[in-house]
């Protein structure tokens, strides 16, 4: 998939000019974030009308990710600059135990977008062994680790100057009668703050809450 458009951001005139001066010359500047969602609707109505609850939770991720500036901004050394859109390469299983990278364009579209999921995934499942395949930074990465509903998780990267976003999201538990999903964020300090990480996390939970998912 080629590069998505972009637009460079002058740092002099950029409101984060100070947070980005700062958190892009420490040794470590991710941080993690992870928060319970509420996916009650998705489990009593969207799964059982037989959507995808993987894609479901994908595209309101994604969709949540598109409408923050922030989490479509990388940098390069001084090179700052904001993607017009993010598409997502994420983790799908293979071979009981293994997984394989699988990357497909966003549409904010539902029934668009789970019909390149569809494809997309069917394919990656013909892969016996795990190999790279994004090779541009306008991706967010993204993972689900259904084995245990986690209230933390960090992620591996590329050093300091790694500003890919990271997202992942675990297993599902029923407290009180609703549904609860771990929901993870590991983002760059010198691009996202704390307010961006809750506007992520809050958008994916309403995206899920009132999309309408049809197969």
């Amino acid at each position: 998939m080629t590069q998505r458009p972009h637009k460079k951001i002058a740092l002099h005139d950029w409101e984060r000019q100070k947070p980005f001066e700062i958190f892009s010359q420490v040794q470590a500047p991710h941080f993690n974030i992870t928060a319970d969602i509420d996916v009650t609707r998705l489990i009593d109505e969207v799964k059982p009308a037989g959507i995808s609850v993987f894609n479901a939770v994908l595209h309101s991720a994604m969709t949540a990710v598109n409408d923050i500036p922030e989490m479509r901004t990388r940098f390069s050394g001084q090179d700052i600059y904001e993607y017009s859109v993010s598409d997502p390469s994420f983790t799908t299983p293979i071979n009981d135990r293994d997984f394989a990278f699988c990357e497909v364009a966003f549409s904010d579209d539902w029934a668009t977008f789970n019909e390149h999921c569809i494809i997309a995934i069917a394919e990656a499942k013909k892969q016996t062994e795990l190999k790279e395949n994004a090779t541009s930074d306008h991706w967010t990465y993204l993972t689900c680790a259904p084995w245990v509903h986690f209230t933390a998780l960090t992620h591996p990267h590329n050093g300091p100057e790694d500003c890919i976003p990271r997202i992942a999201w675990g297993k599902f538990s029923k407290t009180n009668g609703r549904w609860k999903m771990p929901l993870n964020l590991q983002a760059h300090h010198a691009l996202m703050d704390g307010y961006h990480a809750g506007q992520f996390i809050q958008g994916t939970e309403d995206h899920l809450n009132s999309r309408v998912f049809t197969r």
